[in-house]
C-alpha cells in the first residue's frame, strides 16, 4: 500500500546523502531502475505460451473462424471471425503476452473469417500477410485490404508447394487449386507439420474442392482437422475424411447459430470415421498440443 512521503523522510535522506553521497546515488539509481522495470512489465506482459512444442488455439469467436498457432516463440493467426470479434481475438492474443505475429492468414473474403483481422493488424506488429488469390470483393474483405495497406504491409498470395517455417514447424498452402467462382471453395488450405504430427486448416472449403485436392494428389493426411465451413453438411465428405484420417476434428461455430451448424449429417460422418470432435459452440476456445509425436487437448 502506498503512503505519502513525509517531510521528515526527505530530511533523513538528505542527511544520509550528505554523509554517504555515493551510497545515496546508488539508491536513487536502483529505485529508478525498479520503477522503469515495473512500468515495462506492465506494458509488456510475459509470454505465457511454452516455448516447447506446438500449441494450436481454436479461438471461440462465435459464428466464425480464428486459429492461433504458436511454436518456439513464433506465431501465426488464421482468420479472426466477424468484425465485432476482432477485439476478442486481440484480447486473447494479448492475454498470452504475444506482441508480434509472424504470419496473418486470411483464408477467404467472407466477413466471418476476415472481418476481425482489421483489429489484429492495427494492434500487433505483423511480418507477413497471406490471402487467397480469389478472395472476392465483399465489403469486409476490401476493408481488410485497406487496413493492410494503411499499415504499410504487403498482402501476399502464397505460392503452392513452398515450405514456410513457424519455429520448428513447417507449413505449406495446398489450395485452392483453381478459381471456383465460389469464395468458400477458393479458401486457402494450409497444412502444417510438426515432427510426425500434422494439422490441416481448410477455411470454408466444400466437398467439391475437397475432391479436387484428392484427385490432384495433395497430401491431406492430418492428425487434427479444422472442420470446413463450420460443420456444414456440404463439407467434410466421406471420401475426404477417409483420405485425411484425422484423429481430432475441431468445429468453430456460434452457439444456437441461425445456420444450424454443425449439421447432423456432418457429425454422423465424423462419428462413422472414428474422429473425436470438439466444438467451440459447446466448449469455448479449444487448445490442441503436439510434442511432435502425438496430439492432445490442453486447457485453454
Amino acid at each position: 500500500m502506498s503512503r505519502k512521503v513525509r517531510k521528515s523522510d526527505v530530511n533523513k535522506f538528505a542527511r544520509f546523502a550528505k554523509k554517504y553521497p555515493l551510497a545515496a546515488i546508488a539508491l536513487v539509481v536502483i529505485a529508478v531502475a525498479v520503477l522503469l522495470f515495473q512500468r515495462m512489465s506492465d506494458n509488456n506482459p510475459t509470454v505465457t505460451v511454452p516455448m516447447d512444442g506446438l500449441y494450436v488455439h481454436y479461438i471461440d469467436v462465435g459464428q466464425g473462424d480464428s486459429e492461433l498457432l504458436c511454436c518456439n516463440g513464433q506465431y501465426m493467426l488464421i482468420d479472426a471471425g466477424v468484425p465485432s470479434a476482432g477485439d476478442t481475438v486481440v484480447e486473447y492474443i494479448r492475454d498470452l503476452g504475444i506482441k508480434k505475429l509472424d504470419y496473418v492468414v486470411c483464408t477467404h473474403g467472407h466477413a466471418d473469417h476476415c472481418g476481425g483481422l482489421d483489429a489484429v493488424i492495427e494492434s500487433f506488429d505483423v511480418d507477413n500477410v497471406f490471402t487467397s488469390p480469389y478472395a472476392g470483393d465483399a465489403a469486409a474483405y476490401l476493408h481488410f485490404v485497406d487496413t493492410v495497406e494503411s499499415a504499410q504491409l504487403t498482402l501476399e498470395v502464397p505460392d503452392q508447394g513452398v515450405k514456410y517455417s513457424l519455429g520448428d514447424a513447417k507449413f505449406e498452402f495446398i489450395g485452392p487449386l483453381s478459381d471456383h467462382k465460389n469464395v468458400n471453395d477458393d479458401s486457402l488450405v494450409l497444412r502444417l507439420d510438426y515432427g510426425d504430427t500434422s494439422f490441416l486448416f481448410t477455411g470454408d472449403m466444400t466437398a467439391k474442392a475437397e475432391k479436387e485436392l484428392i484427385e490432384d494428389g495433395a497430401d491431406i493426411k492430418c492428425d487434427v482437422l479444422k472442420v470446413g465451413h463450420h460443420g456444414s453438411s456440404g463439407s467434410s465428405c466421406y471420401q475426404f475424411l477417409y483420405e485425411a484420417e484425422p484423429k481430432i476434428g475441431v468445429i468453430s461455430c456460434g452457439k444456437d447459430n441461425d445456420y444450424g451448424h454443425p449439421h447432423e449429417e456432418t457429425l454422423s460422418r465424423f462419428n462413422d470415421a472414428g474422429v473425436t470432435v470438439y466444438r467451440t459452440d459447446l466448449e469455448g476456445s479449444i487448445v490442441i498440443f503436439s510434442d511432435g509425436m502425438k496430439v492432445e487437448r490442453r486447457a485453454a
